[in-house]
């Protein structure tokens, strides 16, 4: 089993339709050099004090101006899986497997849809590019390599 990764950083599948869903919101990065332009799933940094989900919903209202209701974890397979470090009090419930991302973090990754759809996304800072894709065609954008297998996993739980 692979040593945990030190800091949880939370990212989200935004789909148009949980329930129904037939396009994914699209972010391709800004920066740094090596990564610009390339699409990653939205989100960031777990904050002391806060838990994965209530850091996934203030990450998304912050890059993007988008809010979001939550639905299912997307959980890695156990082959991929990092653990978790041992508990700690400014990360609660950071205890579940996560997804292996980039520089040493560990991610975990909700599907989630808009709050309010006539409520965001904008583009901001972080990312060149936000922009609606139809289900069938976001495989084909060049995507960060940690993404890849969480693709794979949303595009088999998703309804065909």
């Amino acid at each position: 089993m692979p040593l945990p990764y030190p800091r949880l950083v939370v990212a989200a599948a935004v789909l148009d339709s949980l329930e129904h869903p037939t396009a994914m919101l699209c972010t391709a990065r800004s920066y740094p050099a090596e990564h610009a332009g390339q699409h990653e799933l939205p989100g960031g940094k777990v904050d002391p004090g806060e838990t994965p989900e209530e850091a996934l919903v203030r990450e998304l209202d912050e890059e993007l101006s988008l809010a979001v209701r939550p639905g299912t974890e997307l959980v890695p397979p156990e082959h991929l899986a990092v653990g978790a470090p041992a508990p700690d009090p400014l990360f609660p419930r950071d205890d579940a497997p996560a997804w292996p991302a980039m520089h040493g973090y560990r991610m975990r990754v909700w599907l989630a849809e808009p709050a309010d759809p006539r409520r965001g996304p904008r583009r901001g800072s972080a990312h060149e590019s936000v922009r609606w894709v139809a289900l069938d065609e976001v495989e084909a954008l060049d995507w960060l390599p940690a993404d890849l297998p969480i693709l794979a996993r949303l595009r088999a739980q998703l309804p065909r």
